[in-house]
């Protein structure tokens, strides 16, 4: 067997090159990736320092797929879904109060962390036309949910995300996610990350103060 011929060293060369390229771009590939992730779910202005940020999450195949685009100022995407306790309840059904939007899983160590202090935060706002609504994610289950939900004496509604479909109108990376929403219907806020410490409250209640009834 000789050796190469200069047309396959040439071959032998350029396919090398190729490679190469391919190696490089499959790594930008990955970098975009995870810079998606990290700017998704790094901690929001107001979070403690130090504390753990969101738990990232696969982001549903339907993603960005139909259904109004999500923008801060333009009304809240709509859904509906079954709650826990039976029957269902859509967005529309909660016109008129001021709405937080809070997606969790019950496996999310960082949605248990701050589950106390929402329940807590609920009922210092609900007489003044504030609800909160507990969004369970695709990726958990019915049984999960209801266990954490009865843990933390949860008594807002919750509705579980069977299809994803929610997730992916609100373009959701990570957990928690919480979204404000007036009593028109229109997104306030988006805050990414969970609610902890003194900070961390302080900073809901101002995202609160901003979807008040009587502040609109």
């Amino acid at each position: 067997m000789t050796g190469l011929t200069q047309k396959e060293q040439r071959i032998s060369d350029t396919m090398a090159r190729r490679r190469i390229l391919v190696s490089a771009l499959s790594g930008v590939a990955l970098a975009a990736v995870a810079l998606i992730y990290l700017s998704a779910t790094a901690p929001r202005p107001g979070q403690p320092s130090g504390a753990p940020g969101a738990v990232p999450i696969q982001p549903p195949r339907s993603l960005g797929a139909g259904g109004p685009a999500l923008r801060i100022g333009a009304p809240a995407p709509p859904f509906a879904a079954k709650r826990f306790g039976g029957g269902t309840l859509a967005l529309a059904d909660l016109r008129g109060k001021g709405v937080v939007v809070n997606f969790f899983a019950s496996w999310c160590l960082p949605c248990r962390e701050e589950a106390r202090d929402l329940e807590a935060t609920f009922q210092k706002y609900r007489a003044q036309g504030i609800t909160f609504l507990a969004v369970d994610i695709q990726q958990d289950t019915w049984e999960d949910a209801g266990a954490f939900l009865k843990e933390f004496g949860i008594s807002y509604p919750a509705i579980r995300d069977e299809d994803g479909s929610i997730a992916a109108r609100y373009q959701m990376f990570g957990l928690p996610t919480t979204f404000f929403i007036d009593k028109d219907g229109i997104l306030r806020a988006k805050y990414v990350g969970p609610f902890l410490g003194p900070e961390g409250l302080n900073e809901l209640e101002r995202r609160i103060a901003a979807v008040l009834p009587q502040n609109r």
